[in-house]
């Protein structure tokens, strides 16, 4: 008989989301960016000499959480950009460090020459990249993992940090606009944001930047610098002296913001046995439910204006599933590989076929992946991007990394699966949690964090697929509440 599990609920999601609403929505941060401009160039904001030294503090919901450091002078023939961002938080009463260290080179015209990005944790993650004449050759690095991608550059193309810091305030005015193309560093995808001037306050220009459905606001004062920035979930970056810096950093070592406590949706409805849920109906307010997807099946938006949707568990077809070798066509997407999902790696491969052995029913293999991800995994909170490959050398990480090797493990099969990304009733309410699904006929969910075939109906998907897809949560974070309305299943 299964033991009954110590349940954690880890929420790397929300880590990443966040990581990446502040470090990449708001442009200054670390993405990549070249600009589409009709009548000016980057270079004419560009002062002889630059010199920069700033320091930021970031806030959610006003209690500090980190720092942003940027440093830019002179470098030989050009400039060099120092960038280190660092997080401090608690969970589960344990402090944790979320840190990225960028270097990058510049020429005398401000082109990229070079640079390297850092994300510490336990697999440090390493993104390089040089430019050759019109091309920018990336390459990822994690373990003994290397992932290359070249890119052909047409503009002028920055590792941003404080270029757009230093130039954007000087010479903009109210009703400017332009176009910005990001290279994402956790997906090596390029998205597109817009820029717009939209008024002043107490002096400062204020900036919007539109970016996959959001919004957020810069405030830069008549030096040119950004001097605060807002994102739609809370988050505020503000310029700080190195004093206050230090003060807060000594301060959190005893005192950091619990992110699981302040980011969990509670609800006036408690219940009493969550995992044998089948159905559940809710009212949803705060968000703008457009902004994500429901699949009609597994959750039915019944009413959009109050807000009502029914989730109900989806499970496997009464007859034999369709044999591991039909369908690849139609979901290929759901079988390839991707950076961090990588399951064409030899040692996935190898422990895929292990696990599947002789059997050829894709649901029952999709059963034994993940019967074998939940007991094999050491369910431990891991601040940092997961890595199938990582996680299955480390055999250690949160529903992040168990839903990563589960759909790596699961692709590896040739069972078409994606990963998952909302809300899971826990304890005494909703909580950030990843959970993957496979397609066998219909799409099913699992998850194998919880020791769920069949995942729970208080499994709230917001969106599905990667690190580029699951970035849109920011806009929950925060902003959303959710009353329990009915629930069935056994217990209740």
């Amino acid at each position: 008989m299964r033991k009954g599990p110590l349940i954690k609920i880890f929420i790397s999601i929300l880590i990443i989301a966040s990581w990446a609403g502040m470090m990449f929505l708001l442009v200054e941060k670390e993405g990549l960016i070249k600009g589409d401009f009709e009548k000016t160039t980057i270079r004419e904001f560009m002062p002889e000499n630059i010199q920069l030294d700033t320091w930021k503090g970031i806030y959610i919901k006003d209690k500090w959480i980190g720092y942003l450091h940027t440093i830019l002078a002179p470098w030989e023939t050009g400039y060099r950009i120092n960038s280190q961002s660092y997080l401090r938080f608690k969970m589960f009463n344990q402090t944790k460090a979320l840190s990225m260290m960028t270097i990058q080179q510049l020429d005398s015209d401000y082109r990229l020459v070079n640079f390297q990005t850092t994300i510490a944790g336990l697999t440090d993650i390493i993104l390089k990249g040089e430019r050759l004449d019109n091309q920018l050759l990336v390459e990822i690095m994690y373990g003994d993992t290397t992932f290359k991608k070249a890119f052909d550059l047409k503009d002028d193309l920055f590792l941003d940090q404080s270029i757009l810091q230093i130039y954007r305030g000087k010479g903009l005015k109210v009703g400017d606009s332009y176009t910005l193309t990001i290279l994402n560093p956790l997906t090596l995808n390029t998205e597109e944001v817009l820029a717009e001037v939209v008024g002043k306050e107490d002096g400062d220009l204020v900036m919007e930047t539109r970016f996959a459905g959001l919004v957020s606001r810069s405030w830069i004062n008549r030096d040119g610098l950004v001097v605060r920035e807002e994102t739609p979930n809370g988050w505020v970056m503000k310029i700080e002296d190195k004093k206050t810096i230090e003060r807060h950093l000594a301060e959190s070592e005893g005192d950091s913001v619990d992110l699981l406590k302040d980011v969990s949706v509670s609800t006036k409805r408690k219940l009493q046995n969550p995992r044998e849920t089948h159905f559940m109906k809710i009212k949803v307010t705060g968000i703008d439910l457009k902004s994500f997807d429901f699949d009609g099946e597994r959750q039915k938006l019944i009413d959009s204006h109050t807000g009502i949707i029914e989730i109900s568990s989806i499970f496997p077809p009464a007859k034999d599933v369709m044999e591991l070798s039909r369908d690849r066509e139609s979901f290929r997407k759901f079988l390839r590989p991707s950076i961090w999902i990588d399951s064409d790696n030899p040692a996935i491969r190898a422990k895929a076929a292990e696990i599947a052995g002789n059997e050829k029913n894709r649901w029952n293999v999709a059963k034994k992946i993940g019967e074998w991800v939940y007991k094999n995994i050491e369910k431990r909170f891991t601040p940092e991007v997961p890595v199938a490959t990582s996680v299955l050398k480390s055999r250690k990480g949160d529903c992040n990394e168990h839903t990563v090797l589960f759909v790596a493990l699961a692709r590896a099969c040739g069972i078409p699966a994606e990963m998952c990304a909302g809300l899971v009733y826990m304890n005494d309410g909703f909580y950030y949690h990843a959970w993957p699904k496979v397609f066998i006929g219909k799409w099913v969910h699992l998850d194998p964090a919880l020791g769920q075939d069949i995942a729970d109906a208080t499994h709230f998907e917001l969106v599905s697929g990667g690190l580029s897809s699951q970035a849109k949560i920011v806009l929950a974070i925060g902003n959303i509440n959710i009353e329990i309305l009915k629930v069935a299943g056994s217990g209740h």
